[in-house]
């Protein structure tokens, strides 16, 4: 079975953010020297709006480079980029507008987390498709 669920598509993405807010938020934090509170607010309306982005961006990805079929290196590299950029056009505005930042000042910050968040994406995908489609093989040999 080639295609996602949307309950596999809604799990994919809340694990995705979940465990990015971890690691980014308090990091965030203290790299830019600002409360957590302020950050974190920031980070979760990123986080929720990349929440979407994601359900969408990899369902047209899905389209054309089908799941569970082998990707090598350079498809999941283009899937990143292609996650991590399209995010960093939407998030852009909203970062400036809750940072009380101009759009510059923004743009640095974004493409300071584009450091973390573009090899997290990799290997995030990468991580997932494995688990997932080994999970789906075994369940397939205990039916038989």
């Amino acid at each position: 079975m080639n295609k996602k669920s949307l309950r596999e598509r809604v799990l994919h993405a809340s694990i995705y953010e979940i465990t990015a807010l971890g690691i980014t938020i308090p990091g965030a934090a203290l790299l830019l020297d600002h409360p957590i509170g302020h950050i974190g607010t920031t980070v979760l309306g990123v986080a929720l709006l990349a929440m979407v982005w994601n359900m969408l961006f990899n369902a047209f990805f899905d389209r054309v480079f089908p799941p569970r079929l082998p990707r090598r290196f350079f498809v999941r590299l283009l899937q990143a980029i292609g996650f991590e950029g399209g995010l960093l056009l939407l998030a852009l505005p909203f970062t400036a507008w809750t940072m009380h930042i101009p759009l510059t000042q923004a743009f640095a910050m974004d493409i300071g987390l584009l450091f973390f968040y573009l090899p997290y994406t990799y290997v995030f995908n990468w991580a997932w498709d494995t688990v997932v489609t080994r999970y789906l093989k075994s369940k397939t040999i205990h039916y038989r």
